[in-house]
């Protein structure tokens, strides 16, 4: 059976291209092509691929929100993102997104169809670019490299403090007297930059970094 391909870029000569290759594998059957964020959703919902294959801009967030509209329907498509950003907070953003796959537009042709058979049988995919930035992330982050608290901002650093110290999101907009959405903005550009989604682990980094007493 082959595998229903849905492709969605907003350039239209690289989608044009991408498609005529696509066109040319026999186990792959594109459904259809979009270039705007309705499109994509319209024919997500009337083609049923298996596969979206979506294009990112540099620093994405509509592609983001649009990833992240379609990835809350159970029935949507495995989805494969390709992009110009390869640092490790961008491939992590697309794949909180929803995707299940990432292909920098630096990979060959092969790895952009390796990408797709993988998600397609339920498996993640990152191309050797993006495999190689998050493993040197992780690197640089055990040696104490690179993801030093200096690349917080100041108020980032606040709000991680209070953090590790166990104040909710509440407490922390009150003792900093600025609004509760203000602080999840923070908290959520704190997990970005950091690479780390959950409290404890916060906890860990700022205790780390010397960022708060124990």
């Amino acid at each position: 059976m082959s595998i229903r391909v849905l492709l969605s870029s907003k350039h239209k000569v690289v989608s044009e291209g991408i498609a005529a290759v696509l066109r040319t594998h026999p186990d792959i059957h594109l459904v259809g092509m979009a270039d705007t964020d309705a499109t994509t959703q319209a024919l997500c919902a009337a083609s049923e691929p298996d596969v979206l294959l979506i294009g990112m801009h540099a620093h994405g967030q509509q592609d983001l929100s649009l990833m992240q509209k379609i990835a809350q329907d159970p029935t949507s498509p495995h989805m494969v993102a390709f992009s110009g950003d390869t640092d490790r907070h961008a491939i992590i953003e697309i794949l909180d997104a929803g995707a299940k796959g990432y292909v920098s537009t630096t990979s060959s042709i092969d790895e952009l169809m390796s990408a797709i058979r993988s998600v397609a049988s339920g498996r993640v995919y990152l191309c050797q670019t993006a495999a190689s930035e998050m493993m040197a992330s992780v690197r640089n982050f055990r040696s104490g490299h690179g993801t030093g608290k200096n690349h917080l901002g100041n108020r980032e650093e606040q709000v991680l403090r209070l953090i590790a110290d166990g104040f909710s999101s509440k407490e922390i907009a009150r003792n900093l007297q600025i609004a509760p959405s203000t602080v999840e903005v923070h908290r959520r550009n704190i997990m970005r930059k950091v690479g780390l989604h959950k409290v404890a682990d916060l906890t860990r980094y700022a205790i780390r970094n010397q960022m708060v007493s124990v």
